[in-house]
């Protein structure tokens, strides 16, 4: 009965790669033509609380931007795997079962098993695998609850059924004739399985590829990885920490310098990361509420309509992902407009003992700020990026701005804001990231480029310095790997949380050359020398680069 059942799972290996194929691209189509999440999104977005950071780190790193596409591909091509392992299950199931030996299964299935199978992957995935990574039973606490987890494994699992029922039928068919027209039975399942593979192979690949394409580009999966910062290639010592008495800003008009970063972002090209695998949210913003909730004397909702008509606060606003390596461009700076969020927490009316603003969003995301940040005057609820409606990849109908704090704290397609009393671990530090994400200082050189072979006349580099709510009282370039230190020009900020922009002018030597960048803040704090990888509280280091005049 053993060897049967060895016989009858080789020979439904084919077929069970074939319907999972198929499967993965029902859900797909489903993701992309009603948002329906798929079991792959919903599963390895809760897996990723179970990477070790290291391995995180090591993603980041290696495949840049590309990381989340590649890790959903792969978790697409787990679920497929998993799925035809249970039908293979099925299969040598079917053979062990007690009266197998009185009706021998030929491998053909009946359309009768089609809901057993189904019932089986269900089962298997909100039994067992929801439980193991921390989604609860039948995936109670995944995004979207247990209904969720029913819903978007529905139609996969169901589509998954009926093709392998179809295609062990069509198998069989293909057998019996092929030992009919007498080809060796060995040969004809080597055929047969050689090509059910390739055919589930381009399907999947083809639907994956389809789906990327519609959705993200296929650029983003060869895109390039994050600069890294070189600070590693050069040994400075002696290097100040604190300037006393902080030194005074000196501001200086120069015209745009080519390459240099542009002082305000345009919408199109800020830039734009999120935790979703598969696609952000759509909002309504006809039907959209926000909710002020939690421990306040008069909690409320407001629409869209309602929160535009409140008293309007605009401001230039630098935002950087936490993700952001030194020298990245992960770093955008925008003209916002929105409302305070002091007035519309005060207008509910704050109970004491409140120490934290919990932050929801329409994707699941939920983070929260100390107190004290949500009641900076400077913090504010934003509906108008450049003064059009927010882009839905940044947070329409509504998004937080909040001084001083990397990007994972500024929540966009927000929900519900709820005032309450001790500890609460957000998205981001349940994987490990730091709950603080105060920004670091950092200084960029955006022009030259590292490896840039120049003309030895006179030009500009130039690039950008950023420190949070702190401000940029100097900008200090090296064009010797750091022996000599001379502060460069800088342009006027456009406000106390906008970024600076500063060129220094040079006209190098024949010879190559290290050009290094650092920045001091109006408290004199200087920026820190000693390199730090972005996991888990941010990139630390000078930016350096190297480039070569003749």
């Amino acid at each position: 009965m053993y060897s049967e059942a060895r016989s009858a799972a080789r020979a439904a290996l084919g077929p069970a790669l074939i319907a999972a194929a198929l499967a993965v691209v029902a859900a797909l189509g489903l993701r992309y033509f009603f948002s329906l999440p798929m079991p792959a999104e919903l599963f390895a977005d809760q897996a990723t609380t179970r990477i070790p950071l290291p391995l995180f780190e090591a993603m980041l790193t290696t495949f840049g931007t590309a990381a989340k596409h590649l890790y959903l591909i792969a978790a697409l091509i787990g679920e497929a795997a998993l799925m035809a392992l249970v039908g293979e299950g099925y299969v040598v199931a079917r053979t062990l079962l007690p009266g197998a030996r009185k009706r021998p299964f030929d491998g053909a299935l009946s359309y009768l098993d089609a809901p057993l199978i189904a019932l089986a992957l269900w089962l298997l995935s909100v039994g067992a695998l929801a439980p193991l990574l921390g989604g609860g039973w039948f995936g109670a606490d995944l995004a979207g609850g247990a209904s969720m987890a029913l819903l978007s494994q529905l139609a996969p699992d169901i589509v998954f059924a009926l093709a392998f029922v179809w295609q062990t039928r069509a198998s069989r068919r293909t057998m019996q004739e092929g030992l009919a027209s007498g080809e060796p039975g060995a040969r004809l399942s080597r055929r047969l399985l050689i090509q059910q593979g390739t055919l589930a192979g381009v399907t999947l690949a083809g639907g994956l590829a389809v789906w990327q394409a519609l959705t993200s580009g296929l650029g983003a999966l060869v895109g390039a990885s994050p600069p890294h910062s070189s600070a590693a290639s050069v040994t400075l010592t002696n290097l100040p920490t604190q300037i006393t008495p902080p030194p005074t800003p000196v501001y200086t008009d120069f015209a745009p310098i080519a390459g240099q970063v542009s002082e305000v972002t345009a919408a199109a090209d800020f830039y734009y990361v999120s935790k979703n695998l598969a696609g952000d949210p759509m909002v309504n913003g006809q039907a959209w509420q926000l909710a002020f909730t939690g421990m306040l004397d008069k909690p409320y909702t407001l629409s869209y309509a309602q929160l535009r008509a409140l008293p309007q606060v605009t401001q230039y606003h630098t935002l950087e992902c936490i993700s952001n390596e030194v020298g990245g461009d992960l770093m955008s700076n925008g003209y916002f407009t929105g409302v305070s969020l002091v007035d519309a927490l005060n207008a509910a009316g704050i109970q004491s003992g409140a120490t934290s603003l919990i932050f929801k969003a329409a994707d699941g995301y939920s983070d929260s700020l100390h107190m004290a940040q949500a009641l900076d005057e400077r913090s504010l609820i934003v509906y108008l990026l450049d003064g059009q409606p927010l882009p839905s990849a940044h947070g329409y109908p509504a998004r937080l701005l909040i001084p001083g704090l990397y990007g994972m704290k500024n929540g966009k397609w927000l929900t519900e804001l709820s005032v309450a009393s001790g500890d609460y671990s957000g998205y981001w530090e349940q994987r490990g990231w730091t709950p603080e994400a105060k920004v670091k200082m950092t200084s960029r050189i955006d022009t030259p480029h590292d490896g840039d072979l120049l003309v030895a006349r006179p030009m500009s580099i130039a690039g950008v310095a950023y420190s949070g709510a702190q401000g940029i009282a100097r900008v200090d370039v090296s064009v010797d790997a750091g022996k000599t230190w001379t502060p460069a020009q800088m342009r006027r900020p456009l406000g106390a949380l906008a970024w600076t922009l500063w060129e220094y002018p040079w006209t190098p030597a024949p010879g190559s050359h290290t050009l290094i960048v650092r920045a001091i803040d109006l408290q004199g704090a200087v920026q820190s020398y000693y390199p730090a990888s972005p996991l888990p509280d941010g990139a630390s280091g000078y930016h350096v680069i190297s480039v070569t005049a003749r």
